[in-house]
């Protein structure tokens, strides 16, 4: 069946529509336009809304304040600028009052001011959201009920104690002590002043406290407690110093036996100075300057130890030995010691005292036992004699003999060395010496030197020990040759402004040895003779003859002269040649090993005689 697309009626005409058909469809269509108006609405809304939170990015939304001060709409800067004024937590100062005067400190110096970041980051974090509906959501209700940031202060507790501690240094003193000196005429005082302590502790404490409140004031006092500090030394301590000082400085009265010194208080002062220890003044005694102030002392007490002796028969052969004597000399440090307890006792209120003396034994180099033991198996070592013409050029024989009396019964130990000065001494007119020869320059002086002549001795003696074997030291030669010596193997001795020429051996056989002087004459022809008396060690001596060379002849010169009678003769100088000598000798030891081993090697110039005749 077909349908006919047409409805009955007119065909190809549109039917009629009911009334009831036509109403609905209307307001299907009223309401469809509502709803696409209100969503054209809600996104213009939206729209809006978008705009506007888009407007306050990096701004405060409104609604936000910070106590009565408005953020809304402000700027980071804006708003930290809005909140430093409100809040002006720097502003103000802390005054320290000392007894020296106020010290005011500010606020910001303290590191005292408002959290402008904190506060601000939260103003601008107010009604914010991570999505867009929360967050207008979150805005709109700030907007509409407000949001408060609430004050933040922060305080810099570090720089406020460092900025109390500054400022309260200049008032702490540190105390002066009290002194003391020792000077030309008396103590010499300086007063103690008292110091000054600042305990910054507690101020610190307190001012973190009041400074920590948000509603501190914008002035804040704060007393600074100073308190007395005692110098270690005081005055009374000095004064006391001084008094015990003063018991002291009285005279010294030094005794041994019989014999009394006294030192001036004068003195004992320069001895003085003063220690502090535990806040006492202490009068202290410097020991090391009371030796100098013993001198007269040291020799009234000095007794110089005697050696055994070895008793000789006539031929000079050792039968004996005398005993020998210790000796003494004084002991300054120990006495010094003494003296130094005798002042100090003064101070403890004891009467002044005589001091006694301290001295020291002094062992001979030759002991009784040593020697009695030696003596038995002495025998002659070596010995020299030396002859000469006594005259007014060896101060008739005395510049020669004197020396050779002083150093017999000289007893060297073993090791140790003869010295020619040290065994002789000063030569001085009150120990017997007198004017003598000596070579000047060009010409012989007869009488130009105190002790002149005494080379006759020293060479003497040096040949004596050469022969002997010793070890031989110091040693010069004339300047010409005197045929009264061995050639090559003369010891010439001076002391001339202050240099001297000595002539020393060294006894190196192991045991003691005795040095004998013996002074002969046989009418106007004086001798001196030495002899090294010791063990024999079995040791020999070879000694060359002299090897000359060079050998330059001198001449005799005569001359005229009114000074003399007529023809009248008169020798001033002898002739030597002038030559170099040279000497060896040879030491050797039991077993034939040598021992020593020299050449003495000597030069000699040239001397003309001078002969004056009278015209």
């Amino acid at each position: 069946m077909t349908l006919d697309p047409h409805p009955a009626g007119t065909a190809g005409s549109v039917p009629a529509i009911p009334p009831a058909a036509r109403r609905g469809r209307w307001l299907r269509t009223l309401v469809i336009g509502a709803l696409l108006l209100l969503v054209a609405l809600a996104v213009i809304a939206l729209a809006i809304a978008a705009a506007w939170d888009r407007s306050y990015d990096g701004r405060v939304l409104p609604g936000v304040h910070a106590g009565s001060t408005d953020l809304g709409g402000m700027t980071h800067d804006q708003a930290a600028a809005a909140i430093s004024a409100a809040y002006p937590y720097d502003r103000g100062e802390l005054v320290l009052r000392t007894p020296a005067g106020d010290i005011a400190l500010s606020y910001a110096a303290a590191g005292r001011r408002v959290d402008v970041d904190a506060m601000v980051t939260e103003a601008l974090a107010a009604g914010r959201g991570d999505d867009f509906p929360f967050r207008l959501v979150k805005a709109l209700r700030v907007a509409l009920d407000g949001a408060a940031v609430e004050p933040r202060m922060l305080l810099d507790e570090a720089a406020l104690a460092t900025a109390i501690r500054a400022a309260a240094e200049p008032l702490a003193l540190p105390p002066v002590d009290a002194g003391v000196s020792m000077g030309p005429a008396g103590p010499v005082r300086t007063v103690a002043l008292w110091g000054r302590a600042v305990n910054t502790d507690p101020v610190v404490a307190q001012a973190v406290a009041a400074l920590g409140a948000m509603d501190a004031p914008s002035r804040i006092v704060i007393p600074v407690g100073v308190s007395r500090v005692r110098p270690s030394i005081t005055d009374e301590a000095v004064l006391a110093g001084i008094r015990r000082m003063r018991s002291m400085v009285k005279t010294v009265t030094l005794v041994y036996g019989r014999k009394t010194w006294h030192i001036p208080a004068a003195v004992v002062r320069s001895w003085i100075t003063f220690s502090t220890a535990d806040g006492v003044v202490r009068p202290v005694v410097d020991t090391t300057l009371i030796p100098e102030h013993l001198a007269r002392t040291a020799k009234a007490v000095a007794r110089p130890a005697a050696n055994a002796i070895f008793l000789r028969n006539r031929s000079g052969r050792i039968v004996g030995v005398g005993a020998a004597e210790e000796g003494r000399t004084l002991d300054p440090e120990g006495t010094s010691l003494r003296v130094a307890a005798e002042l100090l006792s003064r101070t403890l209120g004891g009467p002044a005292t005589p001091v006694t003396l301290a001295w020291s034994p002094v062992a001979p180099r030759l002991g009784t036992d040593e020697a009695a033991m030696t003596a038995p198996v002495m025998a002659k070592l070596g010995t020299w004699t030396t002859w000469f013409p006594i005259s007014e050029r060896n101060y008739w024989g005395a510049n020669i003999w004197i020396p050779a009396r002083l150093i017999s019964g000289t007893v060297l130990a073993p090791g140790q060395t003869f010295d020619w000065w040290s065994a002789v001494g000063p030569v001085t007119a009150d120990r017997g010496f007198g004017p003598g020869g000596v070579i000047r320059g060009s010409y012989t002086d007869p009488t130009g030197a105190l002790g002149g002549g005494m080379c006759s001795s020293s060479t003497t003696l040096f040949n004596a020990a050469l022969r002997a074997g010793l070890r031989m030291g110091a040693r010069d030669n004339h300047k010409y040759y005197i045929s009264r010596y061995p050639l090559g193997l003369d010891a010439t001795v001076w002391i001339i402004r202050g240099h001297a020429q000595s002539m020393t051996f060294t006894n190196d056989t192991g045991k003691p040895i005795l040095v004998r002087g013996v002074k002969s004459r046989r009418g106007g022809i004086g001798y001196v003779t030495y002899e090294i008396w010791g063990t024999d060690d079995g040791r020999t001596t070879t000694i060359s003859r002299p090897r000359v060379s060079n050998v330059v002849a001198a001449t005799t010169n005569t001359v005229y002269v009114d000074t003399l009678p007529h023809g009248e003769r008169l020798q001033l100088e002898y002739p030597s040649n002038a030559m170099d000598v040279a000497v060896t000798r040879t030491v050797r030891d039991a077993n034939g090993r040598i021992i020593h081993l020299e050449v003495w090697e000597t030069h000699y110039i040239r001397w003309n005689g001078l002969i004056q005749v009278g015209r």
